[in-house]
């Protein structure tokens, strides 16, 4: 299935359509902690559209989400084609790993820190991915924890592999990057509560 064939709200493999309910979770969260949720609305279809075009699913590996939140990017992602059995959500919030648990049966939930990728994703047999997609407000993170992200998620993509990080930032949102890692903005999507820019980061062919 195209991007184009991407639709607002899905069913079945794409996820339930928003329930009473998910809007006061993501505000409860959003209030209690402004700066772990990155933003009150939901993710735009034109976003997700915007990101499945970049999934790179001809590469070997699973699709990494990092900071799934309620799942409107995941439900995008799995309408555009990707398939459920290689998506796999990281998400830190209990509550909000849980909610991806009963809207998309078919699809990998972690409830854990994205800093330790490897880590999380051992357990179920993942050493590979495909593409990394991180929707995280990691622009707020601490040196050491953007380093630890982005380093975890070039180990698991290997050589050639993309990781896409959305922000509200028209600059790169990390700003300490390991030599050899290339930063490069691919897209800027207007349709949105707030737009968002995707940036991709790679390590070019030479590095290790």
């Amino acid at each position: 299935m195209s991007a184009s064939n991407l639709k607002s709200t899905g069913f079945g493999d794409a996820g339930e359509p928003w329930a009473p309910g998910e809007w006061p979770l993501l505000l409860r969260r959003w209030l209690r902690n402004p700066i772990a949720v990155a933003e009150l609305a939901p993710t735009s279809r034109w976003v997700a559209e915007a990101v499945s075009a970049k999934l790179e699913l001809d590469r070997p590996g699973a699709v990494i989400e990092l900071g799934a939140g309620t799942g409107s990017l995941t439900r995008g992602l799995l309408a555009a084609g990707c398939p459920p059995q290689r998506l796999v959500a990281i998400e830190l919030d209990p509550e909000f790993a849980a909610l991806l648990r009963r809207r998309f049966p078919r699809i990998s939930v972690i409830a854990g820190d994205a800093g330790k990728l490897a880590e999380l994703l051992a357990p179920i047999g993942v050493a590979r991915a495909a593409t990394v997609v991180s929707s995280l407000p990691i622009r707020w993170f601490p040196h050491e924890v953007q380093t630890a992200i982005l380093r975890g998620s070039l180990d698991l993509l290997g050589p050639g592999g993309s990781f896409y990080q959305l922000t509200n930032m028209r600059g790169s949102p990390l700003h300490w990057l390991d030599p050899g890692v290339k930063a490069e903005p691919v897209c800027w999507v207007l349709r949105n509560f707030l737009p968002i820019k995707i940036w991709r980061y790679r390590r070019s062919t030479s590095s290790p």
